[in-house]
């Protein structure tokens, strides 16, 4: 079985990401703690979500998620689910990651699809663009293009 982890799962979006994962081919797996990873093999890990929001049952911040799932899952494409506009997260959550040294660069979808999503590279999925079922087709797509080009699944 393959895997989208959604190591910080919010109760507002979580279920649109399982509907979004499924589409993917990849069975959702919402984590409740980050100690969790160790439950799971690194080649039926094909992703990870994170989600900005403030509330989540893992207690961690999104930042410290994206630390530990970098150190678990190198080369893993991960996905920041947020509830604002892709502009807003990449102000915000860019000035958080910069602020706890993480140097990753923040992509939007429309991003992605211009050129791809590298190592080194988050893609943003805001809750209107998951929950919008004319743009889940595209984004669907998009999620199984980055998988095969990492060669995470074929």
């Amino acid at each position: 079985m393959k895997y989208m982890l959604l190591a910080r799962p919010s109760a507002l979006i979580v279920n649109d990401m399982k509907r979004l994962v499924k589409n993917v081919g990849l069975e959702p797996q919402p984590l409740t703690s980050t100690d969790q990873f160790h439950e799971y093999d690194d080649s039926d890990v094909c992703g990870i979500v994170i989600s900005t929001a403030l509330s989540s049952k893992v207690n961690e911040k999104y930042w410290e998620v994206i630390k530990k799932t970098l150190a678990y899952f190198p080369g893993k494409p991960i996905f920041l689910a947020s509830f604002s506009t892709v502009e807003s997260t990449k102000l915000t959550a860019g000035n958080r990651l910069k602020e706890h040294n993480i140097d990753l660069e923040l992509k939007s979808i429309e991003d992605v699809q211009q050129s791809t999503l590298a190592v080194g590279e988050i893609m943003i999925l805001t809750k209107k663009e998951i929950s919008d079922m004319g743009k889940l087709p595209l984004i669907t797509k998009l999620l199984k293009s980055i998988l095969a080009e990492r060669k995470i699944l074929g």
